[in-house]
């Protein structure tokens, strides 16, 4: 795993969007300034949440799949993740509290319906017995209690699509039924990695795959969800990223996990955001809330009235050939040395990630017909992006050493923390830098500094009168707008 220090990315296609998308994210990145590619990554997670209950893909090779995606994004504080995840999930939030107030309303109807179906079903009951010890007919009665017994009440079921810190259990308790829809999401990725969930890689990879059954069968419980759709969006900071891969980094690679993902780790805008003090206007905004609103309605009618039936969108034939020809030029960079050969696990999903994108787009924007060439131009586009990432943050090939992710990460924390701006004279106690940033053991911390020094970002010397080692920050470094290290 490496850092994204120093690293300048490509810039986010955020135009490749559908107009709705498109104009919606326009308007949140002029307003609200986050990193590109954190809001095409949030536009992702809300058409394919919005779109997965609804509707199914039917790729070229004839297999049927789901629309639902996986998304992990990296992104420091202050990058304006919870602003964002506030905007474009706000629909997703509003149906869930609409459904808690509504399941309340109909949980007090079911109990008072309950209790006038016990009362008449014990007094059917007794009625047998009084009959039977008495020596009467009760086949009359019987009759009426086994009827009686047909029309008890059901339950009224809480369903909501975002969850958080949520059990293997609980996660097949939200899918029980044919055809239900839900969202694994958090901003605070660091609650997810410690969650139980992802102590269940191999539930979460079958649930990307979306098998048309899943059971949990043990002595004290039977469970059966079938045809579930369910999308997982991770947005984290680095170091608990790096904590988990650390603890489970093998596991959830070998396992091809991060291979269903579609990651990224956006430029920071942080330092080069323009504050004008006008309150920001939101024309196109409202417009994609709406559309995902109507989409939510739709699926939960569907699923209340216990007849969902996916719509199955299929490609046209100039979109047919149009993915063919990708997928060979995907098969030819799996050879060896070529583009895709260090990350083929990635590769080897690619295609069918591309599938579901296309299809969500197509759909979302209410395009009329199968999915069209430039629909398919434009998730390619996309998908594109996420592949450079895939490669720059799992590809062996790109695995920095040590000293020079602690150089970086030190770097990036004397910038931030430390550094009295471009005409100072900072200087720091190296103690105090092993103490407080973000490198705390003695050796690492040396070579990350040697690095450093070598680098031009510091000079190491010696206090005239305390003898302590101070490092003196040089500005010609730290003023650079990319700090290569």
């Amino acid at each position: 795993m490496i850092t994204s220090f120093g690293r300048v990315a490509p810039r986010y296609p955020l135009n490749a969007f559908l107009r709705v998308a498109r104009d919606a994210g326009d308007e949140i990145s002029r307003n609200v300034q986050a990193p590109e590619a954190l809001i095409g990554m949030s536009l992702i997670h809300a058409i394919s949440m919005a779109c997965q209950g609804l509707i199914d893909v039917k790729l070229p090779t004839g297999q049927i799949r789901p629309v639902s995606q996986n998304l992990l994004i990296i992104a420091e504080s202050g990058e304006r993740k919870s602003t964002v995840s506030s905007l474009l999930f706000a629909p997703f939030r509003e149906a869930d509290t609409e459904a808690v107030a509504s399941h309340k309303d109909k949980k007090e109807a079911y109990q008072a319906e309950l209790g006038a179906w016990e009362a008449k079903n014990k007094g059917l009951r007794s009625a047998v017995a009084r009959a039977v010890s008495r020596g009467q007919d009760s086949d009359e009665l019987e009759a009426r209690l086994l009827e009686h017994g047909r029309c008890k009440p059901i339950e009224p079921r809480l369903r909501y699509f975002m969850r958080q810190e949520i059990t293997g259990k609980a996660i097949t308790e939200a899918l029980v039924g044919d055809g239900e829809s839900i969202a694994i999401s958090t901003d605070e990725g660091h609650v997810l990695f410690r969650s139980e969930a992802m102590s269940h890689l191999g539930l979460l990879n079958r649930l990307w795959d979306s098998p048309g059954v899943l059971m949990r069968d043990r002595a004290d419980e039977n469970l059966l969800a079938m045809n579930p759709r369910v999308s997982v969006s991770i947005m984290t900071q680095h170091e608990p990223l790096k904590a988990f891969l650390d603890r489970k980094g093998s596991v959830a690679k070998g396992s091809g996990h991060w291979a269903r993902y579609l990651v990224g780790w956006p430029q920071s805008n942080m330092g080069f955001r323009q504050v004008n003090g006008e309150e920001p206007t939101w024309e196109h905004l409202p417009v994609f809330q709406q559309r995902i609103g109507l989409l939510l309605d739709r699926y939960r009618t569907m699923i209340e009235s216990g007849s969902l039936e996916r719509e199955l969108i299929e490609f046209s034939l100039d979109a047919k050939s149009r993915w063919v020809e990708l997928a060979q030029e995907t098969e030819r960079l799996l050879r060896q040395g070529e583009y895709l050969s260090d990350i083929n696990d990635f590769a080897a999903k690619v295609m069918e990630i591309l599938a579901r994108l296309a299809a969500a787009m197509h759909y979302f924007a209410e395009e009329v017909g199968p999915i069209s060439v430039d629909t398919l131009n434009r998730a390619f586009e996309i998908v594109k992006w996420h592949e450079s990432e895939y490669k720059y943050l799992f590809s062996p090939e790109n695995a920095a050493p040590q000293d020079v992710v602690d150089a970086r990460a030190v770097a990036h924390y004397l910038k931030m923390r430390i550094w009295g701006g471009a005409w100072s004279n900072t200087w720091i106690p190296r103690n105090d830098v092993l103490r407080n940033g973000p490198v705390r053991k003695r050796d690492r911390l040396t070579a990350a500094l040697a690095l450093l020094q070598m680098r031009g970002a510091i000079c190491i010397g010696t206090g005239y009168k305390d003898r302590r080692c101070y490092l003196q920050l040089m500005n010609a470094f730290f003023n650079q707008h990319q700090m290569a290290v």
